[in-house]
């Protein structure tokens, strides 16, 4: 029986042993082929820029940011690292994308990812000053990393607000093998500024606040236990969300 049981294991053990070495080496050659690509998205995304075509630049200086930062991240096997000022170069330059496109909302998202730049705080000083409204309804965005972000979507209906929020873990290899994820729906009465989530031992306090500086936002506070709020691993809601849409 074990002379049976051996030679059943060991070619499955060769078998996982093959799989995992086929999908480092996968990974490597997909992270070295967009780490290559970084310098033409951010030269492309520049001749756009000045050619007035927004959109199309956006598409590039998002590329450069998200591949800067995960390229940095792994640069063991990517062979590459950005300082941190060229990191900060190319999350304002997505920031004066958005603000090009009337789009305030966003580039105020994306200068406030480190609103310890220099760049960054000019930059939020240009913008138009932020609005805050009274009805709650919009997007709203925290930070998630490598040029992804977390949403809280809020739609008023039948006298209520519904409220979804979608969330990512960006783990080191997430631009390649994908985040994890999670979500919830919950709702609020429109007169309400305040509501709770709440899944087994997981509690989610959503407090909808107004300031001069960032006009509608979320702040969130997660507890959770073992439940994990039913999330994929490491998905957290916690943090401040700034409203970007109506």
């Amino acid at each position: 029986m074990n002379k049976v049981t051996l030679k059943i294991i060991f070619p499955i053990l060769s078998l996982m042993l093959m799989t995992h070495s086929h999908a480092e080496n996968t990974f490597q050659q997909e992270l070295k082929q967009n780490c290559s690509k970084i310098a033409p998205a951010a030269k492309l995304g520049k001749k756009l820029y000045d050619q007035k075509q927004y959109k199309k630049a956006l598409e590039q200086f998002k590329f450069q940011l998200a591949w800067s930062n995960f390229c940095t991240a792994n640069s063991d096997e990517s062979g590459m690292s950005f300082s941190d000022q060229a990191l900060d170069v190319a999350r304002n330059n997505v920031g004066l994308t958005y603000a090009r496109m009337n789009q305030p909302g966003w580039a105020r998202a994306w200068y406030e990812i480190d609103s310890t730049s220099r760049a960054s705080q000019y930059n939020l000083k240009q913008l138009p000053k932020a609005k805050s409204a009274s009805d709650l309804s919009g997007e709203y965005v925290s930070y998630a990393g490598f040029g992804e972000w977390d949403h809280i979507t809020v739609n008023k209906r039948n006298g209520r607000y519904e409220i979804a929020y979608s969330g990512l873990y960006m783990g080191i290899r997430s631009l390649i093998y994908g985040p994890n994820m999670g979500e919830f729906d919950t709702h609020m009465p429109v007169n309400k500024k305040q509501t709770t989530f709440k899944y087994d031992d997981c509690k989610i306090d959503l407090n909808f606040k107004t300031s001069p500086e960032r006009g509608n936002f979320i702040e969130v506070k997660q507890n959770d236990g073992a439940s994990g709020c039913g999330f994929g691993h490491n998905v957290y809601a916690g943090g401040t969300y700034l409203k970007v849409e109506k």
